[in-house]
């Protein structure tokens, strides 16, 4: 990722380089956050945060790597906890820009990664590329993938992944509010557990941690104009698939659906089109719902066919079981 200008001078965007050897081992044995047991209650109580939890142990190696082991059942029981409330946070603003990608791609009749952002404008075509830059390095850790401890300790490896977490984190109260469900996760504690983490880091420091949350900050906003942006391009999607289902019904042409159209004349349709958005007033509360409840129920209707897998084998194995025991007698 780049390096960017912050109010005090240039940000370091990775500490891989400089982090202190001396630290390497204490960052080894332990997390770097923290959590009250009253918190740690809330999450249990959390169905949502729950299925996450289940669904994700299911889909995912839980083993440690050497330079983590060996590990306390305590230890181990703090990692795992604090991957999945990593994995738990991130999961929202990914599937915000997965929304946003498919939505962009159906707007501009292309599947080229490098002309998505053309579909949005101001603050959410930066939000757009900036996630889509950090996604495309940061895959792996996007996903959770490996070694719960190195999943978790990555989160402090770089600029754009502190700033990802902590953009998270703000918008969970906000997508909850809006969703109207106090059963989905708040992180507000985790926010505060990061800022500790990253005042007493020997590289970050309080003054850089300052930064990084205003900036933060303004991609939170970029976030919000995306949302609000995909779901009107969602609408005009819609609306030209109803108009060209009565062309077709009438016999006549079908110029959205016009591939030979050339790139001049799709960038000043799409100009046209996002300058007409701008006249509409969306309810908040309808397009931040529909990607918040979108969200929600992928991830129950991934935990019903998990249970559904799970009872199906169970079942099969019950019945060959069964099979053995009638053959035996």
């Amino acid at each position: 990722m780049a390096i960017e200008n912050g109010a005090a001078g240039m940000v370091p965007a990775h500490r891989s380089f400089t982090y202190p050897l001396s630290h390497a081992d204490q960052q080894l044995r332990a997390s770097p956050f923290a959590i009250r047991q009253s918190d740690s209650r809330a999450l249990e109580s959390s169905e949502a945060f729950q299925i996450i939890r289940k669904l994700f142990s299911n889909q995912q190696d839980s083993s440690f790597c050497e330079s983590h082991l060996p590990l306390t059942k305590a230890d181990e029981e703090t990692w795992l906890l604090h991957r999945d409330i990593t994995h738990a946070i991130i999961l929202p603003v990914l599937h915000i820009h997965r929304q946003a990608s498919e939505i962009a791609q159906s707007f501009l009749c292309s599947k080229s990664i490098f002309d998505l952002e053309l579909a949005f404008t101001g603050e959410a075509r930066g939000a757009f590329s900036w996630l889509q830059c950090l996604i495309g390095e940061e895959d792996d850790w996007c996903s959770t993938r490996g070694c719960p401890a190195c999943a978790v300790t990555y989160v402090l490896e770089s600029e754009p992944t502190i700033r990802l977490v902590l953009v998270a984190c703000r918008l969970s109260r906000f997508l909850r509010k809006q969703a109207s469900d106090r059963n989905l996760p708040l992180f507000d504690f985790w926010r505060s557990s990061l800022r500790k983490a990253l005042d007493n880091d020997p590289f970050w420091g309080p003054t850089q941690a300052k930064e990084i949350e205003a900036r933060a900050a303004q991609l939170e906003q970029g976030l919000l104009q995306l949302i609000q942006q995909s779901c009107q391009l969602s609408d005009i999607i819609a609306a030209n698939e109803d108009g060209t289902e009565k062309e077709r019904l009438l016999g006549c042409p079908t110029p959205y659906h016009a591939h030979a159209e050339d790139s001049s004349k799709r960038k000043l349709s799409i100009l046209a089109k996002q300058q007409q958005t701008k006249n509409r007033l969306p309810e908040e509360q309808g397009w931040m719902r529909k990607i918040v409840v979108g969200c929600w129920t992928t991830l129950l209707a991934d935990a019903a066919s998990a249970r559904i897998a799970t009872t199906q084998t169970g079942s099969e194995h019950d019945i060959s079981a069964e099979r053995r025991k009638s053959m035996a007698s």
